[in-house]
């Protein structure tokens, strides 16, 4: 009978270690998918699920692009560096368009890879967590106009701290904005000729 009692009591103790080892594993493998980059369930919101709420006080970090203006097919430059003594650890990086549409074309880095959202190469995140003082991509405009662009970043200082949606200037598209330039200047010069024309009738 004693023999019993204690064999299961040795049984519920192995259980409980294995139990333990388990839940370890688990958090283990938890904390390591966010250490390696910024998870597909952000691609909207761009907050990285870390189950602490965004910061709302400036963002010690900026975005910066080196133009202000594309074409299809232009490279550019885009950073996101620390404007104060605070560095980040881990980032989400995406372009969209006004219409929120996700724009493809950031070229990868070192320590970098794509996270699929709505297209396979839709936004960049980091593989490693170690502190940053910046980092810099470069991004392929489209092809085709797809309206104005801004860049949207998630800086994250630690698990707990993180800022998100910190946007860029606006990449103004000069295919569309070159059409819509030139019309205004073509509709006086055909008010102005119609109205020459009235005067020279009458």
């Amino acid at each position: 009978m004693q023999r019993n009692i204690l064999s299961s009591t040795k049984d519920s103790k192995m259980g409980m270690i294995y139990l333990q080892c388990v839940v370890m594993l688990l958090y283990c493998s938890y904390v390591h998918g966010k250490k390696t980059g910024a998870l597909q369930s952000s691609c909207n919101d761009m907050t990285p699920g870390h189950q602490s709420t965004a910061q709302t006080s400036p963002a010690p970090y900026r975005v910066v692009v080196g133009k202000t203006k594309y074409t299809g097919g232009d490279t550019i430059s885009v950073t996101l560096q620390k404007t104060a003594s605070k560095q980040f650890r881990g980032y989400l990086i995406q372009a969209r368009n006004q219409a929120g549409t996700k724009i493809a074309g950031f070229n990868l880095i070192a320590n970098s890879k794509y996270l699929p959202c709505d297209s396979p190469k839709g936004a960049v995140t980091h593989t490693e967590a170690s502190d940053k003082d910046s980092v810099t991509f470069q991004f392929t405009a489209p092809q085709t106009s797809q309206g104005n662009i801004t860049i949207f970043t998630t800086a994250v200082e630690n698990y707990n701290t993180y800022w998100v949606m910190i946007k860029s200037d606006t990449i103004i598209d000069s295919v569309a904005t070159g059409a819509s330039s030139r019309f205004l200047p073509n509709c006086v010069l055909v008010i102005v000729s119609l109205f020459c024309f009235h005067l020279k009738r009458h």
